[in-house]
């Protein structure tokens, strides 16, 4: 009888994803979605095989700007609160797991200096089996590499690079990951 209930509610998040994500997004029938997503923008958005959205306590958002893409992978979960944005390119990888209230974007909004101009946007790249704590923010232009973790909090202004955990503001290495990890 359980598993006749958890069949029931896996196919309520199926189908509920299908329904808020028609038409504004690609996402494969294995998408799920619990609560809600903000869909806004006229760019693409792709969403891989097996991606889990919960949006319950706080909305996801994804924005995409006329030439903007946000990709995820396969198999990865973007935990509520969450805000994407890109207006030309952000990729996550597959198996990745996003905290909440984390924020990704790929363009400032303002030039620092002449805060009436839009500065060029530069790609954000989250590799695979990342995992990203909570309330984490990371700029423009950053790649963050294969089995990483970022720690809740941290501010990510550069490149990661793969198997190390780093935190802070601005986020640093703490320590790379070996095999015996």
């Amino acid at each position: 009888m359980a598993s006749l209930a958890s069949f029931f509610l896996d196919f309520t998040y199926v189908m509920n994803a299908q329904l808020r994500l028609l038409g504004k997004a690609i996402a494969p029938l294995s998408v799920r979605l619990r609560g809600r997503v903000r869909l806004s923008g006229s760019g693409k958005i792709v969403l891989g095989e097996g991606v889990s959205l919960n949006g319950t306590v706080v909305p996801i958002e994804l924005i995409t700007y006329e030439t903007g893409s946000i990709e995820i992978g396969a198999h990865t979960f973007v935990n509520y609160g969450s805000s994407i944005a890109a207006r030309t390119s952000v990729k996550i990888g597959s198996y990745c797991h996003l905290g909440h209230y984390m924020f990704v974007m790929d363009n400032n909004q303002h030039d620092v200096v002449r805060h009436w101009e839009l500065p060029p946007s530069e790609p954000v790249v989250i590799e695979d089996n990342v995992w990203i704590g909570s309330k984490v923010i990371i700029l423009p232009g950053v790649r963050i590499g294969n089995n990483a973790v970022i720690g809740a909090g941290s501010v990510v202004t550069k490149d990661i690079p793969a198997r190390c955990v780093a935190a802070g503001n601005p986020a640093r290495v703490l320590r790379h990951l070996t095999d015996l990890d």
